[in-house]
């Protein structure tokens, strides 16, 4: 195999600086192993290619039969509010500590007041709510308040769904989370040694009714009869995700002879390989139970995009863009203070109209990509810069942002934080950018370090994550 390239050796190191001494535990592939594990893989998509559709640049496996849920949140018309950071289970995979009560929290933002996260939702236009925590059950009354709030509010335009392991999930509670609206019903049932006992109470009750669990190695034989038993017991769609090690579940993931790969963090190698087997497993077997793999570049690129998404166009400016990834594009010149003048009178109107932005303090024309063109001829030089879009509930004081009136008492602000350093664009790097402004190059990985960050803040890889 080929050495790694400079972005996965950055990668690579990242993580080694994440676990230190703990990192020496790990198990990687050798690049012999790594390359067979790939060959495993794509032999397995070869094989179900004709039967399933890809979906999300190809980091989704199979999307015909997606919950509306999980097409909601790949769109980015999701909003998750987290009840809660406290849970009754004890799954050994968690990738994050559940110990605290903690108050309602979306995207930093703390909603206590079920009305006043409706008018979040209204505010934003989401058309999907999950409620997860740690685990909702605990919180019930505050669950459920909250999904009645949100369905009373928007009915049928919003979908609603809940995670749950279920354990705390009685007859009663699955009437008024019915009675309140609730679309789906999401079951971590590894989190109960895979008993279905709380998932049967939501069958038939709960419209939609889903599993949601990992993908776990060693425990493939078992997933196999899970798999027709939840068929027949009329279980709408399996959800399986990749096991990613976290600081958190180090510890525990470690006791199992798991293969880990590198990439933007530690994932377990193994637990996609057995969740593509079992997809394969129910093709193969004509089992008509929906499954769907959520990999781990699938949530942390697209899900991450499309929430930068939500807000970029709330801070970008009237001459920038929002790339296929995201991120805010700007495109600038410095310009020599004895040129201000004539600057100014050859783009009046471009200036006029927003397709451009002058600033004499600084020496800086920004403009828009249509007009790369007539800015080169000025032989400056020529800069990008990218910016991200996020949301807080007060300003920073740092950055330019947009303040959100919710109702009367309640406001957030969307701030556009800098993503990178300005790139000043020599030739080589003005190819590319020109390339990616016109969609004639596809996303690859580049040797030079710059050019690999233009690429990365532009587009979103397509494809499942490779192994190293």
């Amino acid at each position: 195999m080929n050495r790694l390239t400079p972005l996965k050796e950055r990668l690579l190191t990242k993580n080694q600086e994440e676990y230190q001494v703990k990192y020496n535990y790990l198990k990687f592939p050798s690049p012999e192993e790594a390359a067979t594990a790939m060959q495993e893989r794509q032999a397995i998509l070869s094989v179900i290619e004709s039967r399933v559709k890809w979906g999300f640049h190809k980091s989704k496996v199979d999307v015909s039969k997606l919950s509306k849920g999980c097409q909601l949140c790949g769109e980015g018309q999701w909003s998750c509010l987290f009840i809660n950071n406290l849970c009754n289970g004890k799954c050994f995979y968690c990738p994050t500590q559940q110990s605290d009560m903690g108050q309602p929290e979306t995207n930093t933002l703390l909603f206590d007041d079920p009305q006043t996260y409706v008018d979040y939702i209204r505010e934003f236009g989401f058309k999907g709510v999950s409620i997860s925590g740690g685990e909702p059950l605990i919180s019930f009354e505050k669950s459920l308040s909250f999904v009645a709030a949100v369905k009373n509010a928007f009915a049928d335009e919003v979908y609603v769904w809940m995670y749950t392991n279920g354990i705390l999930l009685t007859p009663e509670k699955v009437e008024a989370l019915k009675s309140a609206g609730l679309n789906e019903i999401r079951f971590d049932i590894g989190a109960t040694d895979y008993k279905t006992d709380q998932l049967k109470l939501a069958v038939g009750r709960i419209p939609v009714v889903t599993v949601e669990i990992p993908a776990v190695p060693h425990e493939e034989e078992l997933l196999k009869q899970k798999i027709r038993e939840l068929k027949d017991l009329g279980v709408n769609h399996l959800n399986f995700h990749q096991m990613r090690l976290t600081p958190y579940n180090f510890n525990k993931l470690i006791e199992h002879d798991y293969t880990y790969s590198h990439g933007e963090k530690v994932t377990v190698m193994d637990s996609e390989l057995t969740a593509l087997r079992l997809i394969r497993f129910s093709l193969d077997e004509g089992i008509d139970l929906p499954i769907n793999y959520c990999s781990f570049v699938y949530k942390n690129r697209h899900q991450k995009s499309a929430n930068r998404q939500k807000h970029a166009s709330i801070v970008k400016y009237s001459w920038e863009e929002i790339t296929g990834n995201g991120f805010i594009r700007n495109l600038f010149v410095k310009v020599k203070a004895d040129d201000h003048h004539s600057i100014q009178k050859q783009f009046e109107n471009e200036l006029a109209e927003g397709k451009m932005a002058f600033s004499s303090s600084i020496n800086r024309l920004d403009f828009h990509e249509g007009q790369l063109q007539a800015v080169k001829s000025l032989q400056l030089p020529l800069f990008i810069e990218y910016h991200v879009s996020q949301i807080f509930p007060q300003a920073t004081g740092l950055n330019d942002f947009q303040t959100i009136y919710l109702n009367e008492d309640s406001e957030v602000v969307v701030e556009r934080r800098p993503a990178t350093l300005p790139i000043e664009l020599d030739a080589q790097k003005l190819e590319v950018v020109e390339k990616l402004l016109s969609g004639e190059i596809q996303y690859s990985e580049i040797e030079d370090a710059q050019t690999q960050q233009i690429m990365t803040f532009e587009i979103i890889p397509a494809g499942l994550g490779d192994y190293y």
